[in-house]
């Protein structure tokens, strides 16, 4: 088993262990135990934890890469950007703390390469230098991998009955808290697929016409 051992046969194992015990039960003795070999072993092609999911990001990317590969590229730029997002988006929450996983990760690979390449070529196309092209591609990723992880946590939170949010005591003091009072029903009512197309829109309107 050893000797067919790469980063990508080890970046699946971990995935696999992702849906059982989450990001948590992610270690060296975990998959080497889902691999059938020694720990030492994975040394030769993962070097740490933070490494392994380096190597998961990538799998979590292959998906959004594909999607964004076939793209017409002479759509309007807005359009292709929309796109990229819910390609980014579909493909960190197909996995269990999927966000997680992807934050803080930037690997040297196709996917990833594939991915940043059409975000560029879009904001370039809405008039932008590459350097700021850049900047909002990297915090448009931001937004996105944010999002994914709050989403994640807070459907994670709902379904263990402790999240002890704002729906939990919906008796604001009205007189103390006027706003909050009023804006109650939308902080606790909006569904996930509803703040991301504000947020998107909100990051969208960044650009210069």
């Amino acid at each position: 088993m050893a000797e067919k051992l790469n980063r990508e046969v080890i970046a699946r194992a971990g995935l696999r262990l992702l849906e059982v015990g989450g990001v948590d039960g992610i270690t060296l003795r975990a998959l080497a135990g889902e691999l059938g070999v020694r720990a030492p072993t994975l040394y030769w092609h993962v070097k740490s934890k933070q490494d392994i999911f380096k190597a998961m990001a990538v799998a979590i990317s292959e998906d959004a890469a594909v999607a964004t590969a076939t793209m017409n590229p002479d759509a309007p730029w807005r359009e292709r950007l929309k796109g990229w997002a819910h390609a980014m988006r579909r493909s960190i929450l197909s996995h269990r703390d999927g966000g997680r996983v992807f934050a803080g990760t930037f690997a040297s690979d196709p996917a990833t390469f594939t991915i940043t390449e059409a975000a560029l070529a879009a904001w370039q196309d809405a008039g932008l230098s590459i350097e700021d092209s850049a900047q909002r591609m990297v915090l448009l990723r931001h937004f996105i991998v944010g999002f994914c992880i709050e989403e994640q946590e807070l459907a994670q939170a709902a379904g263990r009955r402790d999240h002890g949010d704002l729906a939990q005591s919906p008796n604001v003091d009205r007189q103390d808290f006027p706003l909050t009072n009023q804006a109650l029903p939308k902080l606790v009512g909006s569904g996930a697929d509803e703040r991301f197309e504000l947020g998107l829109q909100l990051m969208l309107q960044l650009a210069r016409e």
